[in-house]
């Protein structure tokens, strides 16, 4: 028994070293923007984007980025590449020089990014939308203020707005499989779909938060989890219609959250907070990630990870590098003679 608590123990220490040594370090960026979003289409491909139209790339799997043509002034708040050729981005005018323009647009490639079509939304109410996102096919649903909701029609190449769930600011949503989706957003709202959006159900957030929940991740079509205002986590076992609040340990304000696998995810917020969990979020342990400013987006492609956000900051880390460091220090066992 003594031998196995010896163990048990030992155990333990490891693994909460290894989360203390999770090892994120800073990438040059070479701009001060306010970075948005961060998208890889494969493990060599992948882009960021920000404020004042930025717009950096990388062809050789995040180890130079490269900041493409200027041809926005906008920010960029999202990018997304159906392949190689065909990417979408998210744009927002300034508020304060709008005119008679909607707050929100969306640019269009389908010469990878060698040139972009501006897609206008016909949005009458002029309110901003927050994300896209896609299904299987390729067709996308747009979310926003008050509950904003505009589907792609099907032949792709208009959006319409739809009936919204929500009255409520809608922040992040996702398809978890072919019928199935998720979004979330301002007052704890949690609305999910088994018809491929066509309707929309209110979930079952247990304790009844008011939190304004920033982003989702499913990891597969059950196991999701979703994030937001002070420090506030949740879970759902059962595709989103019911979440369970998770303890983060912190209280500042989270921002996005990815999972690599049902028992590893990573959380990212403001003042450059990152949590990690082992445990699929029963436990989650803070990180220091020698960051300041706000982090904006956490995404992994593989064994690879970045966060990205406030003042051009770029963050990555590679598993592979930091178990090489954990194992230069974790202790040596002896075999006795």
């Amino acid at each position: 028994m003594k031998v196995f608590k010896s163990f048990l123990a030992l155990f333990l220490f490891l693994a909460c070293f290894q989360t203390a040594r999770a090892d994120w370090t800073k990438q040059k960026s070479n701009t001060l923007a306010w970075l948005r979003d961060v998208y890889f289409l494969n493990d060599q491909a992948g882009w960021i984007v920000g404020s004042g139209g930025t717009f950096l790339s990388t062809k050789d799997g995040g180890g130079i980025w490269t900041r493409n043509k200027h041809f926005n002034d906008d920010t960029i708040r999202q990018v997304y590449f159906t392949d190689e050729q065909n990417g979408w981005l998210l744009c927002e005018r300034d508020l304060f020089a709008l005119g008679k323009n909607s707050p929100s647009y969306l640019l269009k490639t389908v010469d990878g990014g060698a040139t972009w079509e501006q897609v206008e939304l016909a949005n009458p109410q002029r309110r901003r939308i927050t994300k896209i996102f896609f299904d299987k096919y390729d067709s996308g649903i747009a979310i926003g203020e008050g509950g904003t909701f505009f589907a792609m029609s099907g032949d792709k190449k208009a959006w319409k707005q739809k009936p919204s769930p929500a009255r409520f600011l809608l922040f992040d949503g996702l398809f978890t499989g072919e019928w199935n989706g998720v979004v979330v957003g301002a007052g704890g709202a949690i609305f999910f779909t088994e018809d491929a959006g066509l309707s929309w159900t209110k979930a079952n957030l247990v304790g009844e938060s008011k939190a304004k929940l920033n982003a989702v991740f499913f990891i597969n079509q059950r196991n999701g989890w979703t994030v937001g205002t002070e420090g506030k986590i949740f879970q759902t076992l059962n595709g989103g219609k019911i979440w369970r609040e998770q303890k983060s340990s912190v209280a500042k304000d989270l921002t996005s959250v990815f999972f690599n696998s049902t028992a590893e995810g990573w959380a990212v917020g403001n003042e450059g907070t990152i949590l990690h969990t082992m445990t699929a979020g029963n436990v989650w342990t803070v990180v220091d990630s020698k960051a300041k400013h706000n982090l904006e987006k956490v995404l992994f492609v593989g064994k690879k990870g970045w966060a990205v956000g406030f003042g051009g900051t770029i963050l990555t880390y590679d598993e592979a590098n930091a178990q090489n460091n954990l194992s230069s220090f974790a202790p040596q066992l002896k075999v006795r003679n």
